[in-house]
């Protein structure tokens, strides 16, 4: 199985000569799921896998199923045995937040000083220039103003009643953008407890898996809860719904990653618990050929619509992987499916390759994306800042608009299966940084500004260490960071929907009206120039290292056509609240 990874940020890896989506293994625990036919209680699943010899440590009743640790040797036998089960399938591993091409991104810790005023907006949503880095929208957030968020801010703020599940690391609910503005409830669901009953502390040390408390240990999810709701305080920036609140549901545990029905669990949480919202910056790609993995995606397929039969609308990254997904319809494990996103079959199909590697290793071809692919799901791809709304100069020749604004960035994911699009910052010319050079930064306001925890993992990655990147600083001891990804565009999505149903109460859980409004307001007057990998450029990269097997360089003779870049177009705040 291809491993569900956090679609971070600047684009720096933590391990960076591994492929976020390659090389499945199988999780350390050998935690299986067990689904049983409909009717089936919690407590007669709990002792169903008791009597075949092992433990529940994942409650999916919702869905008719469990995560089960087996004891017994013969656990599998013993509950397939049982008449109420209809199907078990051991789990792969999913990873963490790591990203696609090495040290694209990144920067320090460090400190900074900027002035505060009571003003409205916070202080630096507005501001000119970071550390004399000017981007030509003029403000730090520049990501508003391209959705037009300050135009619904003159009438809506967001309705503290409106409540969004924030499905990550966590969130540091101490970060000063934050403390108000997150509910009391904090949930987990990376169940280390009940692991730890069943195999003992040191095989889970010995599977890296440390991360056991609410808090955000990692700094992914302290972000995206920030570009949704960070407060209107006076202090730094500012989220696009201010006055709406998120809670937490810790579903990845920094340096590890989750297993499947972590993700699942919290999901299922979140929409019992009726929120109206949900963002999932997450993504990965399963095998439908695989028998386990088609039966993985039916339980997303199955989750996802509990949650929108309780009216919860779920927002989800397109992918950095800059790879077609198609919208098609198809059976997966014996079910037929409407609205699948399944990776395309062509040489658009094969992830970006960073210089050096072997695109094979990137193959994704025929893979369907998990959870924005998912039926149901909204996708988001990814926009740039940019140079201006013409064309941008062609600074290395490459006969392309480098650096044009509004482009599909250059990591995101594209194709017929994309709902609509929202800013997620690129880099200066929207080229990776190994054909940029210098010049090709993401601080300034060409990234996304957000909240970090000043202590977790973003923060403390030596890969974060120069002004080229600038993935983290601290001011009075908060942290903040210039990221890109879709994970930056999900919740930038999801803040304009909060504003919606804000100002429009009869939307709220009514997903199909509510992604219908999103769309219908959308901004369309948007030309694309970004091409797809070039799968048969194999020259040298701008900083002169090798691209032997191509799919590492944009193609610039062939842009991605509008619908498969933006879907229906870019999310419209003042139009969305509007009349």
């Amino acid at each position: 199985m291809k491993r569900l990874v956090l679609l971070f940020s600047c684009l720096a890896a933590f391990h960076a000569a591994v492929p976020a989506y390659a090389k499945s293994r199988p999780n350390p625990f050998g935690v299986t799921i067990v689904r049983f036919a409909g009717g089936t209680t919690a407590e007669q699943m709990q002792v169903a896998v008791a009597k075949a010899g092992g433990v529940v440590v994942t409650d999916l009743s919702p869905l008719g199923a469990v995560g089960a640790a087996p004891l017994a040797r013969d656990f599998g036998r013993r509950i397939g045995a049982n008449a109420r089960v209809t199907s078990v399938f051991p789990e792969s591993m999913f990873d963490g937040p790591v990203t696609i091409d090495g040290k694209d991104g990144g920067g320090p810790v460090g400190s900074a000083v900027f002035g505060r005023t009571s003003s409205f907006p916070d202080p630096w949503h507005d501001a000119s220039s970071f550390l004399g880095v000017t981007n030509p929208e003029g403000v730090l957030q520049w990501d508003d103003a391209r959705m037009n968020v300050p135009a619904a801010w003159s009438t809506e703020l967001g309705d503290k009643t409106v409540k969004v599940a924030v499905l990550d690391t966590g969130v540091q609910k101490s970060h000063r953008e934050l403390a108000d503005n997150i509910g009391n409830k904090a949930q987990t669901f990376v169940p280390c407890e009940a692991l730890r009953r069943q195999y003992g502390e040191k095989t889970l040390k010995g599977a890296g898996l440390t991360d056991c408390g609410l808090d955000d240990q990692e700094g992914h999810g302290t972000w995206v809860a920030s570009r949704i709701a960070g407060e209107l305080n006076g202090f730094a920036s500012n989220g696009v719904a201010p006055g709406v609140q998120v809670s937490s549901y810790k579903v990845l545990a920094a340096g590890f990653g989750a297993l499947p029905d972590w993700i699942l669990a919290g999901l299922l949480a979140a929409c019992s618990d009726r929120v109206d919202l949900v963002n999932m910056s997450i993504t990965g790609y399963l095998d439908p050929s695989d028998a386990n993995e088609a039966q993985t995606y039916r339980l997303f397929a199955d989750a996802v619509q509990y949650c929108r039969a309780r009216g919860v609308t779920i927002f989800a990254a397109a992918g950095n992987e800059h790879v077609r997904v198609n919208r098609v319809t198809m059976a997966v494990g014996g079910q037929t499916l409407n609205g699948v996103g399944q990776v395309s079959s062509g040489a658009d199909g094969i992830a970006t390759t960073p210089p050096g590697a072997d695109s094979s290793d990137f193959d994704l071809r025929g893979l369907l994306e998990t959870p924005a692919g998912v039926p149901g799901v909204v996708m988001v791809s990814a926009t740039n800042n940019g140079n201006d709304a013409a064309p941008a100069d062609d600074p290395f020749g490459f006969g392309m608009h480098v650096g044009a604004r509004d482009q599909l960035a250059y990591y995101s994911s594209y194709g017929s299966r994309v709902d609509i699009a929202a800013p997620g910052g690129a880099r200066r010319f929207n080229l990776p940084g190994w054909d940029g050079g210098d010049g090709n930064i993401l601080y300034g306001g060409w990234g996304s500004l957000g909240a970090l925890a000043e202590n977790g993992l973003v923060c403390r990655d030596p890969l974060q260490s120069s002004l080229f990147n600038f993935a983290c600083f601290k001011v009075d001891g908060a942290g903040f960071g210039w990221l890109q990804g879709t994970s930056m565009s999900a919740p930038n999505a999801l803040g304009v929907a909060a504003l919606a149903i804000s100002a429009k109460p009869e939307l709220r859980h009514d997903p199909v009206d509510l992604v219908a409004r999103l769309q219908a307001t959308a901004q369309k007057a948007l030309t694309n120039y970004t091409g797809p990998d070039d799968p048969d450029n194999t020259d040298p990269t701008y900083d002169g290292r090798p691209c032997a097997t191509g799919y590492c360089h944009l193609d610039t003779s062939s842009p991605i056509g509008f619908a498969d870049a933006y879907g229906v177009g870019l999310v419209d705040a003042g139009a969305a609240v509007g009349p």
